[in-house]
């Protein structure tokens, strides 16, 4: 439990490749991964959150742990430079450098997020030309951060998406020997879906919904499980 707390704390505080078939486009037209542009929460049922504020706390803890790298891959400052196949600009009191290349049909990219000549936080990942799929790797460097256990911290974020605009998301928390938190969850163009969350690889929630925002959750950590309609 206090490393699912040491990483959202770092959250909140963060919130206050080959050069074969590189797409040389205009600064204006450069590519960047679409799902870090994707807010969750909007995909559900207006009245989920009411119905069952556990299922929509635990897409919001998912949306909370996708920001914690997306915030950094989308430029939002105008005072952006390019060198080379390199893009810069500053975030939060940090320096962020873009690089991607168009690979066939993927974009494969990269981040390298440094403050006073130090790797903070790097992102690698991939994404489909035609945005059916992608990955992303996020590493938090914790012995830069000073935290005393000096391990690092990753995130692994997959997606697709269908042509109906369903959306399967996989997301896994990889926070050393003793925390990895995995969710899975199916969100779909009509607003219904399900999750599952697990913890150390064992089942902790799950639960699914209708487009009206009814359904069932079930908690795997009593014995025997117990399952709740909502």
């Amino acid at each position: 439990m206090k490393k699912i707390l040491t990483l959202i704390f770092i959250t909140l505080v963060l919130t206050g490749c080959s050069n074969e078939g590189i797409d040389k486009s205009s600064s204006s037209n450069a590519f960047s991964p679409s799902v870090t542009k994707l807010d969750l929460t909007s995909k559900l049922p207006v009245n989920l959150k009411q119905n069952s504020p556990e299922t929509f706390a635990q897409i919001s803890q998912m949306a909370t742990y996708m920001n914690l790298g997306s915030m950094y891959m989308n430029n939002n400052n105008s005072a952006s430079r390019t060198s080379g196949l390199i893009n810069t600009w500053n975030y939060g009191g940090f320096t962020v450098a873009y690089t991607y290349s168009l690979v066939g049909s993927q974009y494969q990219f990269n981040y390298t997020i440094t403050q006073d000549s130090k790797i903070y936080y790097t992102i690698t990942g991939w994404e489909n030309k035609d945005g059916s799929a992608g990955h992303w790797s996020y590493n938090i460097n914790t012995a830069v951060l000073g935290l005393s256990n000096g391990s690092s911290y990753n995130i692994t974020f997959d997606w697709t998406k269908s042509n109906i605009g369903n959306y399967h998301f996989e997301m896994n928390c990889d926070m050393g020997s003793s925390y990895i938190l995995n969710y899975i969850a199916n969100i779909n163009y009509d607003y219904s879906g399900n999750y599952k969350y697990t913890l150390n690889n064992s089942p902790f929630l799950d639960a699914s919904w209708n487009a009206s925002g009814h359904g069932k959750l079930t908690y795997y950590y009593s014995d025997p499980p117990t399952m709740y309609t909502f």
